[in-house]
């Protein structure tokens, strides 16, 4: 029967570490500014979730509303939140409102506090192998990978998906643990072929139950980064179509409940790294235990 991977026990694991590591500096107090500007219920309650993990690793959330604000006043926060020293992190949440340009409210974030790991000054030292910051959906899917296959040295790896936040970093990621990257995406001629060799097929595609048993090989390690709202069923459904690929794949990461809590146990770790290097305290990112 196929492994269903639900990492809350696991994100609670690493925090736990996390805000021991904390409280050894009892001067370090990690502040982690959410930026949204949507009084929606998603980003709401994104941010409740945030701050519920925060607390258990030791890192204060502080959320900035800037709804109403037109580009220049959003860009005037976020660099203003940049030069307040009790803010350790800074936090963007996406999409943004209309009028308003990604490109310029990633330009204002100040690299030092790009705890979402965007700047590209901080996604060039992940592509040259000496990361400051990790990246953070690209270092959650590693993590539910090492703690479901161990080493990952030798393993063949494809990624679906070639975006700036996953698709990219995640193979630089993968890179520097030995393993062997294959990258597939939407002009690639015969998708399921690749991913039929996979070990390890992360999909990052945001299309429901795209993958299903013709793309994989038996006993491979399903890491599910897509997320899709299905309005028939009023649920978020993953890019693996779990049914299809029982007692096929040997383990499937949970949607919502797998790399998303890992994904922000590293937001909350680079916003201590953030703090330490503040400090010039030397910070270590926790490690998970793996299966077994």
């Amino acid at each position: 029967m196929t492994t269903i991977l639900h990492t809350s026990d696991l994100a609670e694991h690493y925090l736990g570490m996390l805000k021991a590591q904390i409280s050894i500096h009892p001067g370090t107090k990690p502040t982690l500014a959410v930026i949204t500007g949507s009084s929606e219920a998603g980003p709401q309650a994104y941010i409740r979730r945030i701050a519920a993990l925060g607390e258990h690793g030791g890192i204060t959330i502080k959320a900035v509303d800037v709804t109403g604000q037109d580009e220049s006043a959003f860009c005037k926060t976020v660099r203003e939140l940049g030069v307040n020293p009790r803010i350790d992190g800074i936090l963007v949440l996406f999409p943004l409102p209309d009028g308003i340009s990604r490109d310029a409210v990633l330009a204002a974030i100040s690299a030092d506090k790009d705890v979402d790991c965007l700047h590209p000054l901080n996604l060039g030292k992940v592509t040259a192998g000496t990361p400051g910051f990790q990246p953070c959906t690209a270092t959650g899917a590693l993590m539910a990978a090492e703690y479901l296959a161990g080493d990952l040295r030798g393993k063949n790896c494809v990624i679906i998906g070639s975006s700036a936040v996953v698709g990219r970093p995640l193979t630089m990621c993968l890179l520097d643990r030995g393993a062997t990257v294959s990258v597939v995406h939407i002009d690639t001629r015969d998708i399921q072929f690749h991913c039929r060799h996979a070990d390890i097929l992360f999909s990052a595609v945001g299309k429901a139950r795209l993958v299903n048993k013709a793309w994989i090989k038996p006993g491979a390690i399903l890491i599910d980064i897509g997320i899709s709202y299905c309005p028939a069923e009023g649920r978020v459904v993953g890019d693996v179509d779990l049914e299809s690929v029982d007692h096929i794949a040997s383990a499937v990461t949970a949607v919502p409940d797998g790399v998303g809590p890992l994904t922000t146990c590293t937001l909350l770790a680079n916003t201590a790294k953030s703090a330490f290097d503040r400090m010039g305290v030397s910070f270590t990112f926790p490690n998970l235990p793996r299966q077994g």
